[in-house]
């Protein structure tokens, strides 16, 4: 495990606090967009689309689109990514072991989720399971990773308590 202190892949700890800025106003911007269908007319400009299809297809070509909902999954994308992958203000090889279990749970129980998907879930709504999933590995893995060090520490303070 020392090769892992060689090299330290994770982001500053800070970064959860950028992360938490990011999230909370892309959470409040998706219930804006999709619960209420909000969709400013400022963020409707030209963009260069690689694929599209709206009423006919195009590659390669500018379109005018809104881009509110490319906004909202930027926000709350590079929120969870932040976090997630951001420094314990004390890291060690305990906290790199509990963050390889949190991400293969959060593997599984991901896979679990898009199986049952795949068959329950059909039409439009499977294609907003699809959206879900974009972001349900991360929320997963920095639920699980912060129960598992929940444990860790609660442990942690009973050993030094004796």
């Amino acid at each position: 495990m020392s090769d892992i202190k060689k090299t330290n892949l994770f982001l500053p700890n800070y970064f959860k606090i950028v992360g938490t800025a990011l999230l909370i106003p892309g959470i409040i911007a998706v219930v804006l967009r999709f619960y209420y269908s909000i969709k400013p007319e400022f963020l409707n400009v030209k963009v260069f689309a690689v694929y599209s299809i709206y009423i006919d297809t195009k590659y390669f070509k500018v379109i005018s689109n809104n881009i509110s909902e490319e906004i909202v999954a930027l926000l709350i994308l590079t929120g969870l990514f932040f976090i997630a992958l951001s420094q314990e203000i004390i890291e060690n090889e305990d906290l790199v072991f509990i963050r390889l279990r949190s991400f293969i749970l959060s593997v599984y129980f991901n896979f679990i989720f898009i199986l049952i998907s795949l068959f329950f879930v059909f039409g439009i709504a499977f294609i907003q399971v699809l959206m879900l999933n974009m972001v349900s590995l991360l929320v997963i893995y920095i639920i699980i990773f912060n129960i598992y060090l929940c444990r860790y520490k609660r442990t942690m303070s009973k050993d030094n308590e004796t």
